[in-house]
């Protein structure tokens, strides 16, 4: 189904997307709002559109509702916009096998907030001539104190959600690229030491294949969990990518991350695992005068390569 004239130039944005959240077409308020001609949007995924914390909140909830309902009403998102953030209110609806989403904007945060104030002198005038008008206010308040702490808090789950791998439970690739620059401006700055892991399971193509990817799937978990019981509250534990992880060892010198590298891959090779054995490759560096993240990762990669040709189920420091 395409889109009609009238349709096309509505005083409304207008999607219509795949199943998949595909966007087959979209037209011209839609287009102007978000910066792109309606041919560029064509084929984006309808999340890229949209602000991290808003893009969080549509996968959590936009699925399950349109499944059940077929239609979703006045979902508040916000959009990413060549202009910056614009708060949209989206109504959606399945027919005839893809999704169509109308958005109509929202006053901004700014004039929201605004008339709050403005409100709130209002009622405070109000009081200065009761005390129940007062009691009252307090009341309300409490209320609205209470529903900013739940959004802090929602938005703190939602960011903290971002940073973790989904799989393993352990942190991602986006932690992963923040800590480490400020484990690096801080060796620069300050002469703190910290040294580089980079773990590799040895041989996983051979579980996937044998066993499943279920079985694959168990083995990344059970090695996160017992790498998290070797590092300490100050290090970084993140998966990496694929079945590879990295170890940030704060204040741990090169020499000394060798060591407890080394413990650490005998604690997983004589670890009971229910399948087949499985060890694994490390490569190893120290912070080094004038490193960036591309170069230390180069070397601790290095590393780990040379103890994956070298007959795995080893460490190498670089």
């Amino acid at each position: 189904m395409s889109m009609d004239t009238q349709l096309y130039y509505a005083p409304c944005g207008f999607i219509m997307t795949e199943p998949d959240g595909r966007i087959i077409e979209a037209n011209e308020m839609i287009s102007g709002l978000i910066g792109e001609r309606s041919s560029e949007l064509k084929q984006r995924h309808i999340t890229s559109l949209l602000t991290l914390p808003s893009k969080l909140y549509f996968q959590t909830y936009f699925s399950p509702v349109i499944s059940m309902y077929k239609k979703v009403d006045e979902m508040y998102l916000t959009l990413e916009t060549s202009e910056g953030p614009v708060p949209v209110l989206m109504n959606a609806q399945e027919r005839d096998g893809q999704y169509e989403y109308i958005f109509v904007k929202m006053k901004t945060r700014d004039e929201f907030e605004n008339g709050l104030i403005s409100a709130k002198l209002q009622v405070e005038k109000i009081l200065e001539d009761t005390d129940n008008a007062n009691g009252e206010l307090q009341k309300l308040l409490s209320e609205l104190e209470s529903k900013r702490e739940e959004i802090i808090e929602a938005n703190k789950r939602l960011e903290d959600l971002a940073m973790i791998d989904p799989l393993t439970s352990v942190k991602n690739r986006r932690y992963y690229e923040e800590t480490l620059s400020a484990f690096l401006e801080k060796f620069h700055s300050e002469s703190f030491i910290f040294s580089y892991l980079i773990i590799d399971i040895d041989h996983f193509k051979k579980v996937n294949d044998e066993f499943g990817h279920p079985v694959g799937d168990q083995v990344l978990q059970d090695l996160a969990w017992k790498l998290e019981q070797e590092v300490r509250k100050d290090d970084v534990l993140v998966r990496f990518g694929g079945e590879e992880f990295v170890i940030l060892l704060s204040g741990i010198s090169e020499k000394l991350a060798v060591k407890i590298a080394d413990r650490m891959r005998q604690n997983i090779e004589s670890s009971d695992w229910p399948h087949s054995p499985i060890t694994i490759s490390i490569g190893v560096s120290g912070a080094k005068e004038m490193d960036t993240k591309e170069s230390i990762f180069k070397r601790a990669d290095e590393a780990l390569y040379y103890s994956k040709g070298n007959g795995r189920n080893q460490v190498t420091l670089r």
